[in-house]
């Protein structure tokens, strides 16, 4: 067991709970998010209780408060969410040098090598989770694994407080019977696509051919065997890993009216952070977006990806479903897009690459190239030409701005 991932439970409604000098406690039915006097936008998070009506993130308030009519509407206090993220990193950094922070509210923690000082990876689980609760009056999940996968795996299959330990045996006997949408990294459409060939559940996936896996889904589909097998050797970045990000933003002229044209400025954002990271010599394993409201309001949302790349098209893919949830809930005004966790060009995580892949980066390579020598407005995608903002060229790659290490 080498492998921790810690995870904050229901985190944005718990610190409602633990910040209201004794007005709530877990079992009042909290929802974060919205306008309480108008009944809209959309729920940041929920107790328990709440979500035991089926109302989960990301569902347009209206719909949450008539599942769950006696729920109580706070506002978000992101100001608060740092803070006690904060804290509970520092609590998870005393147990070893290496701890990944994976958003605001979870850690993966590389435990190897620590036993000695700490004793066996699953007391360290329940010590971290007391100390929370102790110390910050929070829950947590903790998964104990092999890889960073069944950690993760572990945490998400118990909540809220409790520990779980994943091991090849559990694997096969709790994980395998899952739905395959239950699986890391497995979204709604690449859940839907393995549907449509027979393949629902994990272990159904464990089992399938990887050449017609690979056939569907290229050097993904590869990966997706490897995970429903539960084999994951990807290592977690390093601190000066983590440090290392690209990013670009732009504030509109105007609120964004439709999701047409989110997506579009999305885009071009993610052109300008890809043209920089294949300058860098740079590919990246996350992916994360951010939105400001015209309340000056702020979320953003992460994901890891199933192997770095440097490519547009699979940047921007993994973006706009990651901003599908931003949107809706207020007008946007500024929109954002960040890669990290950056590994060298020459590292690869796959000997897999599939032909859709090196289309597009060669048509990438060949934008870029055009782009240096002619400027960098001389070729633009379609979907972007109504796009109201600074010129392409503006941007330098190696910008310390944009480029932070």
């Amino acid at each position: 067991m080498n492998f921790l991932h810690v995870d904050l439970n229901s985190f944005f409604a718990h610190c409602a709970v633990v910040t209201s000098e004794g007005r709530y406690t877990f079992d009042t039915p909290l929802i974060v998010g919205g306008d309480a006097s108008k009944r809209h936008g959309i729920v940041l998070a929920a107790t328990y209780t709440v979500k035991k009506h089926g109302v989960r993130a990301g569902m347009p308030l209206r719909e949450a408060l008539a599942r769950c009519p006696e729920a109580i509407l706070v506002p978000a206090q992101y100001h608060v969410y740092s803070h006690y993220s904060d804290r509970f990193l520092s609590i998870v950094k005393r147990y070893s040098p290496v701890v990944s922070r994976y958003g605001i509210d979870e850690a993966y923690i590389d435990y190897r090598g620590c036993e000695r000082l700490f004793g066996p990876a699953t007391e360290v689980a329940h010590i971290i989770r007391n100390r929370v609760k102790d110390e910050l009056g929070l829950t947590v999940s903790v998964g104990v694994g092999d890889n960073p996968l069944m950690a993760k795996m572990g945490s998400d299959y118990k909540k809220p407080d409790a520990v779980t330990v994943v091991n090849s045996q559990f694997w096969r006997e709790r994980i395998w019977p899952m739905e395959v949408s239950n699986l890391m990294y497995v979204g709604r459409s690449t859940a839907d696509k393995l549907n449509g060939v027979g393949i629902r559940t994990i272990g159904q996936l464990a089992s399938a051919s990887q050449s017609m896996l690979i056939s569907i889904f290229g050097t993904t589909g590869k990966q997706l065997w490897l995970h429903a097998n539960g084999i994951d050797k990807q290592l977690l970045p390093t601190a000066n890993d983590e440090q290392k990000s690209i990013s670009a933003s732009c504030t509109l002229p105007g609120d964004i009216q439709t999701e047409s044209e989110l997506f579009s400025a999305l885009l071009r954002q993610t052109d300008k952070v890809a043209y920089r990271l294949r300058k860098s010599g740079m590919r990246a394993l996350v992916v994360g977006v951010s939105v400001r409201y015209s309340d000056l309001s702020h979320r953003s949302k992460q994901t890891r990806l199933l192997a770095p790349t440097d490519v547009t098209g699979e940047l921007y893919e993994c973006a706009r479903e990651l901003i599908r949830s931003l949107y809706g809930a207020k007008p946007i005004r500024q929109v954002g897009m960040r890669v990290a966790s950056l590994i060298s060009d020459s590292e690869q995580l796959s000997i897999f690459q599939d032909a859709l892949h090196e289309k597009r980066r060669k048509l990438d390579v060949a934008v870029d190239a055009l782009r240096t020598r002619y400027g960098g407005e001389v070729i633009s995608r379609a979907s972007t030409l109504h796009a109201n903002e600074e010129p392409f060229e503006n941007f330098n790659p190696f910008d310390r701005n944009t480029v932070k290490e």
